[in-house]
């Protein structure tokens, strides 16, 4: 059932690399990827008492340059999907 999978990495000076798989059966928009993903971010730094991390993770507005919700659901599962947060 992996084809369902997608990869999202964050493109962030502080948070580089942040990886999370999805399986996008469970998703409607890409704006609920974005908010688990974040979500997932906060609970990671929170988790390791990274405060100072946290809160500037709280301050990201992370967004998608290279997919649509569409060409999410149509790509290929290897394709890496990337949220950058400094534009």
């Amino acid at each position: 059932m992996s084809i369902y999978n997608r990869t999202v990495i964050a493109s962030s000076k502080l948070f580089w690399g942040y990886t999370q798989i999805y399986d996008i059966r469970y998703y409607d928009n890409i704006d609920d990827i974005i908010r688990d993903f974040h979500e997932s971010l906060k609970d990671t730094l929170k988790k390791n008492n990274l405060v100072v991390l946290c809160e500037e993770c709280e301050k990201c507005k992370f967004h998608c340059h290279t997919h649509n919700f569409e060409e999410i659901l149509v790509s290929d599962e290897n394709k890496d999907i990337y949220l950058c947060d400094h534009c």
